[in-house]
């Protein structure tokens, strides 16, 4: 198990939405934007487009999924066989089914997340996969 996954085990909602939120939070002035020239102080804060529409057919939900995967190193998708958020007029909701051997086993799921905010649905998906008990597939 990863070992800051271990160590956020201990830690309460609080703590946990803190480590969310840097994680979603880009300095401009990092290396990867010095890199190609902007140089600024300001911080952009990443957080869910809600809205369920989108101009170009899919950018809502591919610029949605690069949040979530923010934190796929910590294993968030190794608990399930599929793991994703549909949003509609700023209601979110998530699906998944926990992994199993037999396809069977496990139903799929979904929770309405209305009213949370980006750090609490990120809060709720680390509840339901590696702040829990959950076996997981093997992947080595």
């Amino acid at each position: 198990m990863n070992n800051k996954v271990q160590e956020m085990k201990s830690w309460k909602d609080e703590e946990i939405l803190e480590f969310i939120r840097k994680r979603l939070t880009i300095s401009l002035d990092s290396e990867e934007f010095a890199r190609h020239g902007i140089f600024s102080q300001e911080e952009i804060k990443l957080r869910f487009d809600m809205s369920g529409y989108e101009g170009t057919t899919g950018s809502v939900t591919v610029g949605n999924q690069a949040i979530l995967n923010r934190f796929a190193n910590l294993g968030i998708y190794d608990y399930t066989k599929y793991l994703f958020l549909d949003f509609y007029k700023g209601s979110g909701t998530v699906y998944w089914q926990y992994w199993s051997f037999f396809p069977t086993d496990e139903p799929n799921e979904h929770e309405d997340l209305s009213g949370y905010t980006t750090s609490e649905i990120i809060l709720f998906i680390f509840k339901k996969t590696i702040l829990s008990d959950r076996k997981t597939r093997r992947r080595i």
